[in-house]
């Protein structure tokens, strides 16, 4: 099939966006209250905490690129990737309630617990993101149209993103701000998001056929050696690690600083609205600019935004309200453009090696992801430790300031590294069109 021809009804791109915004509901609830239910409700130290997250990033080292290599040697009648969204949604919903539950253990139990529950949840959750995200590059090749299937998928995941972040404070404050508020909001996100998710096995198609023969997992992982765009991708995001750590941050601004961990409901509903704005504007935009320029846009954007709200403190909030949003239409531009980037190195890989591995591509990307947010609750914990931070109880003024560098200076300094490999990245769109021409046999 022509990859021009390769059209997707709107019915599968809402599907696919529906499965991404019930995912997005688990994953998000997962990286935003996570680090403040071990700390506040479990009572472990945060250095602690942040030292779990770091651990579990080390094995994902391990186990992205196992499921990437598994995924690119399935074979079945429905695809490489769908069947396992199919596995996936039960288990997924099952181990997030029993990570946010508080078990009547001794301390070091209840760590060992952490790390058990906190591992196997992470392990899950890679089952899921790696073929899911695979999927929209196996849909269609055809640019515009993985552009509009990501937009709707990132609309979606934002919607997601959004409940997650504003339903569970309303939550967890009506039940006094304890362990049962954490557990109500686990079982909520768990089990509506998880319903969702079977819509990317029910309702999608893989159209990319891939009868390549099967290779090993040290092959594919030989391939993305090859794959320029993408390790310059993954480097930037890297390097931007700590713009992972606004939501986990947020919820400690918005207790402590601000006094009511319900605020965070208002952060994060700026924050949200910001970036599925900027979701809608993206491929207008792409009009215009190639995505190595809207990547690098948005970056500049957030850090200028970021950089003023530590210049100018959180006196004047509706500032900080106006600054976080604009920090959120960066954040929301990037997203899009990433995930279409990560879509066009599948392709240049296959044109450079005559294989298609989505599943080793995106799972390069998922374990980015996760490093990422790693790298970011590890410097949050250290740095919540080194500044003085106590739970549930008022916080000296240098616990304050701490906890404010997290949403402000250190975002706008990631957003610069991440600048950084960018400038060497030069896989442009006219290259890619002659690539897939040459590939599909198009004059």
């Amino acid at each position: 099939m022509n990859y021009a021809d390769q059209k997707v009804s709107v019915k599968e791109k809402m599907s696919f966006g529906l499965a991404g915004l019930g995912q997005n509901m688990i994953y998000n609830f997962s990286a935003t209250y996570i680090m403040i239910f071990y700390t506040d409700m479990m009572k472990l130290l945060p250095a602690a905490v942040g030292t779990l997250m770091l651990v579990a990033r080390i094995w994902d080292a391990i186990n992205d690129p196992i499921m990437g290599s598994i995924v690119d040697r399935t074979r079945t009648r429905w695809g490489k990737l769908r069947p396992y969204l199919f596995i996936v949604p039960i288990p997924m919903a099952i181990i997030t309630i029993l990570t946010f539950y508080v078990p009547d253990l001794p301390m070091g139990m209840r760590l060992f617990y952490a790390y058990a529950t906190y591992i196997l949840w992470d392990m899950i959750f890679t089952v899921s993101d790696v073929p899911y995200w695979g999927l929209s590059a196996a849909m269609s090749q055809d640019p515009k149209e993985r552009m509009s299937i990501l937009s709707y998928a990132r609309i979606l995941c934002n919607v997601g993103m959004a409940i997650s972040i504003i339903v569970p404070p309303l939550i967890i404050s009506a039940y006094g701000g304890g362990e049962i508020g954490y557990l109500i909001s686990a079982i909520l996100m768990s089990v509506f998001g998880g319903a969702l998710f079977f819509l990317a096995f029910f309702n999608t198609k893989e159209r990319v056929e891939d009868y390549g023969e099967k290779t090993t997992m040290r092959g594919n992982l030989e391939l993305v050696k090859k794959n320029k765009p993408l390790v310059l991708l993954q480097t930037s995001r890297m390097l931007g690690a700590f713009r992972m750590g606004l939501g986990a941050a947020g919820i400690y601004f918005a207790k402590y600083n601000l006094g009511d961990e319900a605020f965070f409901t208002i952060l994060g509903a700026i924050l949200i609205f910001s970036m599925i704005a900027a979701v809608f504007f993206t491929p207008f935009l792409y009009r215009f600019f190639t995505k190595k320029q809207l990547y690098m846009g948005s970056l500049v954007f957030g850090a200028i935004a970021h950089l003023l709200m530590f210049i100018f403190g959180y006196g004047n909030m509706t500032l900080v309200f106006g600054l976080l949003f604009l920090a959120g239409m960066g954040l929301g531009m990037n997203d899009v453009v990433m995930y279409a980037m990560v879509g066009d190195s599948v392709d240049y890989l296959e044109y450079k090696t005559q294989k298609r591995a989505e599943g080793v591509c995106f799972s390069v990307h998922t374990f980015t992801t996760k490093l990422q947010t790693a790298f970011a609750t590890f410097a949050i914990g250290w740095i919540l430790t080194l500044t003085g931070f106590v739970e549930n109880i008022s916080q000296s003024a240098n616990a304050q300031n701490g906890i404010f560098w997290l949403i402000s200076l250190l975002p706008a300094i990631a957003s610069v590294l991440s600048l950084l490999p960018m400038f060497f990245y030069d896989f442009t769109e006219k290259q890619h069109k002659q690539m897939l021409e040459e590939m599909h046999g198009v004059q």
